[in-house]
């Protein structure tokens, strides 16, 4: 593979994964309601999920023009993306606010990596020529993510209370997982409200 490629197929990485982790920071808004009610926590409480998240990933941000003197970049991206795999699979089945909201700080240290990353990326390994194509790139990351979350996850709330309901007497394990998670109601319940 040649170099060109190579480079173009890391900022693409760079990139998934800094548009997943955006889209995971504004998509929790969508979600405060249910996790009121499954953790059984103040609506105050429940908000530092996003606000952990995000003063997280401002504080990692800034320390990741050293780490990158330190440690190469494709380490780092490695080992944010496995960090925020992790976070986000421990997330889903945790039925422990604490430990949700711990899983979301490393998913914001993963997130806070990857978008320094991916600025590194361009502004080291792209040529002049093609530099803004590539800076417009990552700038239309960084600004549709945020605009699709509410949805994405209203739409992923509502698709999961769908498959509980169709799969709850055909799958009772998968059923209770899902309820587990906090994101979805009991089978045969609906949740009343706008999401």
């Amino acid at each position: 593979m040649e170099k060109s490629s190579k480079v173009n197929l890391a900022i693409f990485s760079a990139g998934l994964m800094t548009f997943i982790g955006i889209l995971n920071e504004t998509s929790m808004n969508a979600t405060y309601q249910l996790l009121v009610k499954e953790f059984h926590q103040p609506l105050a409480t429940v908000q530092w999920i996003t606000t952990a998240y995000l003063l997280t990933v401002t504080i990692v941000m800034g320390t990741t023009a050293y780490l990158l003197k330190q440690v190469p970049a494709r380490w780092l991206h490695l080992g944010a993306t496995l960090a925020f795999i992790c976070g986000c699979i421990i997330c889903a089945l945790t039925s422990s606010f604490p430990l949700m909201l711990a899983d979301r700080i490393i998913q914001g240290i993963a997130t806070g990596f990857s978008t320094p990353i991916m600025f590194q990326l361009i502004f080291t390994q792209v040529p002049k020529q093609k530099l803004g194509l590539m800076t417009g790139f990552a700038g239309t990351i960084i600004s549709f993510a945020p605009a699709l979350g509410p949805t994405y996850e209203g739409l992923v709330v509502s698709a999961a209370k769908l498959a509980d309901d169709l799969l709850a007497p055909f799958a009772p394990g998968f059923s209770q997982l899902n309820q587990r998670s906090g994101l979805h109601p009991q089978p045969g319940k609906r949740v009343k409200g706008k999401i």
